[in-house]
């Protein structure tokens, strides 16, 4: 029984090695893919910047293309939680509280939307299945999440698919100059600032009481 624990802590502690220097690489992949392209950039570069062996990188990722489509998974996957997150809120501060989350933006973070956002430009795949695929996941939960409180008379009665798609927009609007490179993340006061105006937008309106 010992001997039994001790080699599944020693696989739980492989287990996290290997995850912790497949993130260092995509993180490190992400960054010379914003700042280069992913046309220009090269796997030795990637491992450089990762700090390891060029065959090394290999032991994790089989070519740069997979290296590519990692990244993308990892730039969609924040989004995907905060939708998530949203749909199991019943209170306003709980919303303003996902906003805010999801308008973080630290640096490994950053690079992975910016890969993403540039190579869906110019790559099918990359548009459909990590733009449009997960996008579109997105937007069925926040459609059911809308529709819940419509039902329960929390909303009044919207469209929630139209309300959904205008919600992403929103975001979208919002975090696109910072994915640009034209202003910098929004700081820990200015993303509570957004989030309590995004949300009280979303349930308030913009009209003054009795208009």
């Amino acid at each position: 029984m010992a001997a039994e624990g001790r080699s599944e802590r020693f696989i739980k502690r492989r287990q996290n090695r290997i995850e912790r220097r497949r993130q260092e690489i995509l993180a490190a992949a992400a960054r010379i893919f914003a700042e280069k392209g992913y046309a220009a950039t090269t796997t030795r570069e990637v491992a450089a910047a990762a700090d390891l062996a060029e065959g090394t990188l290999y032991n994790y990722f089989a070519n740069k293309r997979e290296l590519l489509l990692a990244v993308a998974s990892e730039a969609e996957a924040p989004m995907e939680a905060a939708a998530m997150a949203a749909s199991q809120i019943r209170d306003r501060a709980g919303l303003v509280t996902v906003v805010e989350q999801a308008l973080d933006l630290p640096a490994p973070r950053l690079a992975f939307m910016r890969t993403m956002l540039a190579e869906a430009w110019v790559d099918d795949h990359i548009l459909e299945e990590f733009a449009v695929i997960r996008l579109g996941r997105i937007h069925r939960r926040l459609t059911a999440f809308i529709t819940e409180r419509v039902a329960d008379g929390t909303f009044r009665q919207i469209d929630p698919a139209l309300t959904a798609q205008l919600v992403i927009g929103m975001f979208g609007a919002v975090l696109l100059p910072t994915l640009r490179g034209a202003t910098p993340p929004p700081d820990a006061d200015q993303r509570r600032i957004l989030a309590e105006s995004i949300v009280g937008l979303l349930l308030d309106g913009i009209l003054t009481r009795g208009s």
